[in-house]
């Protein structure tokens, strides 16, 4: 295989789960597991040592929070991509996650195929959620100081939360790639953002998608 594997340090407090992701893992050849860590208070220690691509971050550990140690990892190591794990597809932390710098938000459930590809789009500058967290947020209410959208704006900042590029937002909606990029850079003016990942991430906090017919 071409290139440099993706390096990823796990972190999780039972031991099993760690194991078996790893192993999983790296019957992918381009993922390669740098650090396996315990505890909370022991993450950016890690993540330092072995400046991983993507750092896979257990919501509840012993030591920290999962949200106290993101933001750690992502002001001492911004070059990390963190993507957190839970057992529940809260949208209260999923919010909290990504409003943090959380670069996805996977449910342990998730096959290990689908971990796998989550990482490779998370690598890759995508934010990345298990689909049964989109369905809570989507089903959410939306929060009081979300904006209000258009139904087209609506349903192309659902298209972007779900990864699909200007090409084929266009040709899902029946309008031009040039159009796209016009209602994209009205949006990030509006809502005071820079790229798709944080509009996404925007929108997925405040509710914005809800309702919106991809």
């Amino acid at each position: 295989m071409d290139g440099a594997p993706i390096t990823i340090a796990i972190a999780d407090d039972h031991a099993l789960v760690r194991e078996g992701t790893r192993q999983l893992l790296e019957r992918h050849g381009d993922l390669q597991v740098v650090a396996e860590v315990a505890r909370g208070d022991e993450v950016l220690d890690a993540v330092l040592a072995t400046r991983p691509a993507v750092l896979l971050l257990d919501v509840r550990l012993p030591g920290a929070s999962g949200i106290e140690v993101l933001r750690e990892v992502r002001a001492a190591a911004p070059e990390t991509r963190v993507v957190m794990l839970s057992a529940f597809a809260d949208p209260d932390y999923v919010g909290a996650a990504l409003a943090a710098g959380a670069a996805g938000y996977l449910l342990k459930t998730a096959p290990a195929g689908e971990v796998a590809q989550a990482i490779r789009a998370a690598h890759a500058g995508s934010t990345v959620l298990d689909p049964a967290v989109s369905r809570e947020l989507v089903a959410a209410p939306p929060r009081a100081e979300a904006v209000e959208l258009s139904r087209r704006e609506a349903e192309l900042v659902a298209l972007v939360v779900e990864g699909l590029a200007n090409k084929a937002i266009a040709a899902r909606l029946g309008i031009s790639r040039r159009t796209v990029e016009g209602h994209l850079s009205r949006l990030f003016a509006r809502l005071g953002v820079a790229t798709r990942t944080e509009l996404a991430r925007y929108a997925l906090t405040h509710g914005l998608v809800r309702g919106a017919e991809p």
